[in-house]
């Protein structure tokens, strides 16, 4: 039996941020307006917590990457949502590696989340995501995707946020991968 449940190497510089790794560890984490927001994949006896999703849209070209963690115990979404990648299947996940892009809040944009309603998507933020390492798992059957981001947005009052130091490093699989048409 294997575990995806998330390890949580702290980061030498400032060890309340996972340390930035290509391991496949589960974690992802970031600054957001000088507060630590993490994301640790973990497990209980038949659900998973804080998995990954990724969602295709195959009629807009787009892709969105969202990943559930929490500040100060509150829980929070950082969403990624990316247009003409031309990810259509699973496997084309793989042409990310070493794709940097910027987030200009027209084809591409950044997302902090903090009650999921319809009004949290009017805060498009703008900064850049770096997908630095996507490669196979050991196994042959996750891909395991690693990068950094950073963004400006706007919280649920309207005030300036700033999103900095973010990295993410998980193991996807088939099953996180949603295509809608």
């Amino acid at each position: 039996m294997t575990s995806c449940s998330g390890i949580l190497v702290p980061d030498p510089i400032d060890p309340r941020l996972p340390k930035y790794t290509e391991e496949g560890n589960n974690v992802a984490g970031a600054f957001i307006g000088g507060k630590v927001w993490q994301s640790i994949m973990y497990s209980s006896f038949s659900y998973t917590f804080n998995e990954p999703i990724i969602t295709v849209y195959n009629q807009k070209d787009s892709v969105s990457f969202r990943f559930k963690g929490s500040v100060s115990n509150e829980t929070s979404v950082i969403e990624l949502h990316i247009k003409d990648r031309h990810i259509t299947k699973y496997e084309d996940l793989l042409a990310l590696v070493g794709a940097k892009v910027q987030l200009d809040g027209i084809s591409a944009t950044a997302y902090f989340i903090q009650d999921y309603t319809p009004a949290a998507f009017n805060h498009k933020g703008i900064g850049q995501v770096y997908f630095r390492s996507v490669k196979r798992d050991r196994s042959g059957h996750g891909i395991i995707l690693s990068g950094t981001f950073g963004f400006s947005s706007k919280d649920n009052n309207q005030s300036p946020i700033k999103v900095s130091s973010g990295r993410f490093d998980y193991v996807v699989f088939q099953d996180n991968f949603v295509t809608e048409y």
